[in-house]
């Protein structure tokens, strides 16, 4: 068997991950970046790892509210935490499992901005 004809079938196998669970920043035109680096702006208590190695996988978004897993890469995937983010609020919480209740974050605003200013756009434009 040569490389050329096992090449569709592998990438159909790295695609796959996919279909269950898309890193935020990796989501093509989504506003989850915005999330991301809200997250990485915020007071979460970063302990093994840069904020800018720091990504999100988003676990649930009902419109109302979104909630991720904190993650970055290794020789695997290791995970920091979870936060828990209300548009309609602008609150962010850090709702990881060590902690008894969520703990409310400080984060850039700005990031808030844009990502209300991208969900609205994508309201308008239908996406």
């Amino acid at each position: 068997m040569n490389r050329f004809s096992i090449r569709p079938m592998l990438n159909a196998l790295l695609l796959l991950p996919l279909t269950y669970a898309i890193p935020a920043a990796a989501e093509a035109g989504s506003c989850y970046g915005y999330l991301t680096e809200m997250v990485r702006s915020s007071n979460f208590p970063f302990r093994y790892v840069g904020k800018d190695k720091v990504n999100l996988l988003i676990d649930e978004d009902d419109g109302e509210m979104v909630r991720a897993q904190l993650f970055f890469d290794t020789d695997g995937t290791a995970t920091i935490g979870w936060i828990k983010y209300t548009p309609a609020t602008r609150v962010l919480l850090n709702t990881s499992a060590e902690l008894e209740e969520p703990v409310e974050l400080s984060f850039d605003a700005k990031f808030a901005n844009g990502y209300a200013k991208c969900l609205a756009n994508r309201q308008v434009s239908g996406k």
